[in-house]
């Protein structure tokens, strides 16, 4: 037992010792890598002797502080390697969606050349052909196949052809852009659209073979790059090439469409209409629609608001409402936004598309974009542009989600704000607007939590204040509020004004001169409640009103050992009834229904269950003690007990008519039936006693 002891001590000891030898020595660069190797295997293989204690048992880890790393050798800095051609490869077909993106590519290429071609002319830093007009011309060939974009910008020497097209990623229009920053001191123009320098490959996704012809401004040699994107390029010089920069695609077999005019054509107006330089298609122009977005309110006038909206609407109608505006955050934005005169989901149509376009510096990046605004406005028409709008490598939508929503938020917000304001500048348009596009305005309030509130402002609703056509706002509503309502706005929900104006739950709000919106639309209730409160103040149904009236002189009732018995019999009478007991808030009607649930809601259960309806639970019953039906019930319940009982289930039947409750009114028409052959009964005169005389024939009749 000492031998064992003593040995694993010695061991500890030598351990630990190799340890600080191999940590000194690792540290010298002259050291053996057979020294270390062997220190490392010794320290290794002795760790299952030196983890046990003398008893044999393993030995607990240390609960000392591990050491921190830290790095003791040279770096040597390394470069990222790329096999070309598989990169070439991703960047031409899997960085974009649609193939038919190369095109915006490659016209805003031919943009950027032309704004460099402008910028230097400006600057004298370059000479420019003056005879040669700032434009792009593009030309498709059904019959070699092939499709020609030819700008008359900046050109490219031998130089810039290797630099800017051998080169994956390096963008030249990025280049120049900080290039004039530096020696100038300030942004360069916001026209230029380039961005990532990928653009160009994607002419790939659609090409068999790519020829770019190129000549610098104010040079007498021009150049040829071509490839076949299979990873290599070809330089040559080339004769009879046009200052500026030609590319001839030659299209794959299964992409010939793009050398239709047509095709070709769509394109242009879906990606590029607004290029800030003429586009020629096969001696065409087609960028005839000015970018208005881009110029100050006070520089477009109503005429090109109006030919610009039927462009963006695609109709031949004015727009309702026009805004355009600026603003500079959270980003750097340019927008109009159009309101039309009608829409197509009224109809029956199905759930129509976003009708805004996201753009940056005129190039259309996103069509219908359902990030820039809330889905409730799905109504709105128009553009959003931002220079510096941060966008993904395929410039197909925006990389940064936090600013996209806060652009959201901020494009929302305006748009509310527009509306309100013009609810105060013109009432009687807004109103046209309201009845039009007033049921997206509460789907706002009902999905929109951020901007509920806002939204609610825009609301108008029928009232019993004002006369049938008209509507008013919640903020009118509460202008005119009485002190009785304790900060509550009253509410009741009706198939029409005349069924509200005649509901049971209407006569508590009459008597006590309350005011009560009345709301005809089926989703009015979802709206209320999905708002609550509006202003501070708490918005509730007339059903479930509190208020009590003042008992009327004179007026008889029944008293309360009376109505105790009647209620008693009434439970047993009608299984439906729950709860029974004497109203305080009626004045015309027997009975009403109260703390049921809402009549909407049920609908809406009955649509989700394929039209079947939930089964009614018993309800809570509230009578007039003084109304002329129940006096009379009280009284004969108990000598015509079978009159009694079916007038007691039609004054039930009624309550939940008045409530909306009652799914299938054809289930009442048997006890309605007996109920008027028993009122009938006692006008009907008994029949007349028959008597019988004999006739001077011998002949006997009736009389």
């Amino acid at each position: 037992i000492l031998y064992t002891c003593s040995c694993r001590a010695i061991m500890r000891s030598t351990m630990t010792t190799l340890r600080r030898t191999l940590t000194s020595l690792e540290r010298r660069p002259a050291i053996s890598c057979r020294q270390a190797s062997f220190c490392r295997l010794y320290c290794a293989q002795s760790t299952n002797v030196t983890s046990e204690d003398s008893s044999g048992e393993p030995t607990k880890p240390s609960s000392a502080e591990p050491t921190s790393e830290e790095v003791v050798g040279e770096a040597s800095r390394m470069e990222f390697q790329a096999e070309t051609r598989k990169l070439l490869d991703i960047v031409a077909n899997s960085l974009y969606t649609d193939k038919e993106v190369f095109l915006r590519e490659l016209i805003s290429n031919a943009s950027d050349a032309l704004e460099k071609r402008r910028h230097a002319a400006l600057t004298a830093d370059a000479e420019a052909d003056a005879g040669t007009d700032m434009q792009i011309t593009i030309t498709t060939d059904n019959d070699n196949g092939t499709l020609s974009i030819q700008d008359s910008g900046i050109g490219m020497s031998r130089e810039d052809l290797v630099s800017n097209l051998g080169t994956i990623a390096r963008s030249g229009s990025r280049s120049f852009l900080q290039q004039v920053a530096e020696e100038q001191g300030t942004a360069a123009s916001s026209n230029v659209i380039g961005q990532f320098g990928v653009g160009f490959y994607s002419v790939f996704m659609v090409a068999d073979h790519v020829k770019v012809f190129s000549r610098q401004q104010g040079s007498d040699v021009g150049y040829c790059w071509s490839s076949s994107g299979d990873g290599s390029f070809d330089v040559a010089e080339a004769s009879n090439v046009s200052p500026g920069t030609k590319i001839v695609v030659t299209l794959k077999n299964d992409e010939k469409r793009f050398c239709q005019r047509y095709t070709v054509e769509q394109n242009i107006k879906k990606y590029s209409n607004f290029v800030g330089f003429p586009i020629w298609l096969n001696g065409d122009k087609l960028n005839t629609v000015d970018a208005i977005w881009t110029k100050s309110k006070s520089e477009v006038t109503e005429e090109q608001h109006k030919e610009f909206f039927r462009y963006v609407a695609q109709e031949f109608t004015d727009p309702r409402f026009t805004l355009h505006f600026s603003a500079d955050a959270p980003v750097s934005i340019r927008a109009i936004f159009y309101v039309p005169h009608s829409h197509m989901e009224k109809w029956g149509m199905a759930r129509q598309d976003p009708g805004v376009n996201l753009y940056s510096r005129k190039v259309l990046i996103q069509a219908k974009s359902d990030k820039l605004l809330p889905e409730w406005m799905r109504f709105l028409k128009g553009v959003v542009d931002s220079e510096d709008i941060p966008l993904n490598i395929s410039r197909e939508s925006m990389q940064d989600s936090a600013l996209m929503r806060k652009l959201n938020s901020v494009l929302s917000k305006r748009i509310v704000r527009f509306l309100a304001e013009r609810a105060k500048v013109d009432e009687s348009a807004y109103l046209d607007f309201f009845r039009e596009f007033g049921n997206f305005i509460k789907e706002g309030v009902c999905s929109d939590f951020e901007l509920k509130q806002d939204a609610a402002k825009l609301l108008r609703f029928g009232s019993t204040a004002v006369k049938e056509d008209e509507l008013i706002s919640l903020d009118d509503y509460i202008g005119r509020m009485t002190p009785e309502q304790e900060d509550t706005i009253y509410y009741l929900v009706a198939p029409t004004r005349e069924t509200a104006l005649a509901s049971a739950y209407m006569e508590a709000c009459t008597a006590n001169n309350i005011e009560v919106l009345v709301l005809t639309s089926t989703i009015d209730e979802f709206v209320m409640t999905n708002l609550s409160t509006y202003s501070s103040k708490k918005l509730e149904s007339a059903e479930n009103a509190k208020l009590n009236l003042k008992p009327t002189e004179g007026a008889e009732s029944l008293s309360k050992e009376a109505a105790d018995h009647l209620f008693i019999w009434m439970k047993e009478a009608v299984p439906q009834i729950k709860e029974i007991s004497l109203s305080s808030r009626l004045v015309d009607s027997p009975a009403i229904v109260v703390g049921h649930e809402s009549a909407a809601m049920r609908k809406m259960m009955s649509m989700m269950e394929a039209g079947k309806s939930p089964a009614l639970p018993p309800q809570k019953l509230e009578v007039n003690g003084s109304h002329p039906i129940i006096r009379n019930l009280a009284t004969v319940h108990e000598s015509q007990p079978e009159l009694a009982k079916m007038v007691a289930q039609q004054v039930f039947s009624n309550a939940l008519i008045s409530a909306g409750l009652l799914d299938d009114p054809r289930t009442i028409i048997s006890n309605l039936n007996s109920v008027l052959s028993e009122c009938l009964k006692p006008h009907v005169p008994l029949p007349a006693p028959v008597s019988r005389c004999a006739t001077a024939e011998g002949e006997t009749t009736a009389t």
